[in-house]
Formats: C-alpha cells, sequence, structure tokens
C-alpha cells in the first residue's frame, strides 16, 4: 500500500493548484504517473475513502478531496463512506 502515495495526492490537492486544476480535468490522467497499486488508482477514482482510510490513508487528508470535489467527493460523500469504514457493524 502506498499511503504516503495516496497522502501526497491529498496534499497536493490542496496546495498545489495546478494539480488541483488537473484532477479536475482528468482524474485518471493527473494521477497516472504516481506510485499506486492498481488497486489504489481504482479506490481513490472512485472516491472510496473507506477502502483507503481501511488501508492506513489519513482521514483528515483525505477530506481536502472534499473541499474542491475531486475525485466525486463531497462532504456528505465522504461522511457517509468514512462513517462507514468506522462502523463496521
Amino acid at each position: 500500500m502506498s499511503v504516503y502515495a495516496i497522502d501526497k495526492i491529498c496534499y497536493r490537492a490542496l496546495h498545489d493548484l495546478a494539480f488541483r486544476e488537473a484532477v479536475k480535468r482528468d482524474p485518471a490522467a493527473a494521477i497516472a504517473d504516481l506510485p499506486l497499486t492498481g488497486e489504489e488508482r481504482q479506490a481513490l477514482l472512485a472516491g472510496d475513502v473507506a477502502w483507503l482510510y481501511e488501508r492506513g490513508v489519513h482521514p483528515f487528508l483525505m477530506g481536502h478531496l472534499t473541499r474542491f470535489g475531486l475525485f466525486g467527493l463531497t462532504v456528505m460523500t465522504y461522511s457517509e463512506r468514512i462513517r462507514a469504514a468506522r462502523d463496521p457493524r
């Protein structure tokens, strides 16, 4: 798991305007050259924060993605998905 790579993507989305705009335009192309496994890439592109959280990605950093609607995430969808990961009923 490239936890650091995912955390870095979340950090860059907040601090790097050019990267953020690239993710908005074409998320798959924006992360194509980054060191991610196929599963990580798929989860990120699907906005599957529960899967990423369960594998160690920092929830605070992933929350930055909602600020700009990246990877289909809104505050509501993020909240629902992260709660599902934290409450495994």
